[in-house]
């Protein structure tokens, strides 16, 4: 009789955690107890059953009671870290907003200052250091255009000077060689492997004319040692159109 009541009562109250589980087990107690001394069978089978089925209940709630303790505390865990992690998001905005500045800098900065490549298009300065076919440097120099229009002052120079073809003037530089090779170097060196060219990559080697007073010509300079300089002129026959010019030696371009 008590294994039938109490089974009863833990049949209904098995979704109750820990009560229900504790009437089944003593439901299932007294059942076999009851069994056991041979009372009645029916009721005593009948509250075995009932207190097994909430004895299961029972186990079943008080496991799915731990899962959902384990599952709050993830989930109060996730929060917790969320709401943590709230007052970096600033500053991780900041570092975004400022990264792709930082980014442009290099690119602007290339932009900004970009190297001279002894092209037509970005030609080496001045000063100009020459190299010797074997290696080595020979010179430095620096060059400028004193006219640009001398076919009148040719003339003037020199009687015997030839005058320009139809179609083309001479135009006149002044060049300020600085010896570097310690055997010594000649200024006409200049003479003969400088070129003047034209921003359209045409190139037009030195003539020999005859200059006037106080105006030497490279080739009657003297032997340069290193840091001895000398100033001398040469001369370049070039169409009448062109109007701006370069220096051209060795595969390069030098901006006057």
């Amino acid at each position: 009789m008590a294994a039938l009541v109490v089974g009863i009562v833990a049949f209904l109250t098995g979704l109750v955690p820990v009560l229900g589980l504790v009437l089944a087990i003593t439901a299932v107690v007294l059942a076999i107890m009851a069994l056991v001394k041979r009372h009645a069978k029916k009721m005593a089978i009948t509250g075995l059953v009932l207190g097994g089925v909430a004895l299961l209940t029972g186990v079943a709630v008080a496991g799915g009671g731990d899962d959902s303790t384990d599952s709050a505390s993830k989930a109060s865990s996730v929060v917790e870290s969320a709401e943590t992690a709230k007052p970096s998001e600033p500053a991780e905005q900041e570092s975004q907003t400022n990264a792709p500045a930082a980014a442009d800098e290099p690119e602007k900065a290339s932009e900004a200052a970009p190297t001279a490549d002894g092209t037509v298009e970005n030609p080496s300065p001045q000063p100009y250091t020459a190299k010797g076919l074997l290696g080595g440097e020979k010179y430095s120099l620096t060059a400028r255009i004193v006219d640009a229009n001398a076919n009148a002052a040719v003339a003037q120079y020199n009687m015997f000077n030839d005058e320009a073809p139809a179609g083309f003037k001479y135009v006149i530089a002044e060049l300020t060689m600085t010896g570097i090779d310690p055997d010594g170097v000649e200024p006409s060196l200049a003479s003969i492997d400088l070129s003047l060219a034209t921003p359209e990559g045409n190139r037009y080697d030195g003539e020999y004319i005859m200059f006037g007073d106080g105006m030497p010509s490279m080739s009657d300079g003297p032997t340069l040692y290193p840091g001895s300089k000398f100033t001398g002129y040469t001369a370049y026959l070039v169409p009448d159109s062109a109007q701006s010019f370069l220096l051209y030696d060795n595969g390069k371009y030098i901006a006057f």
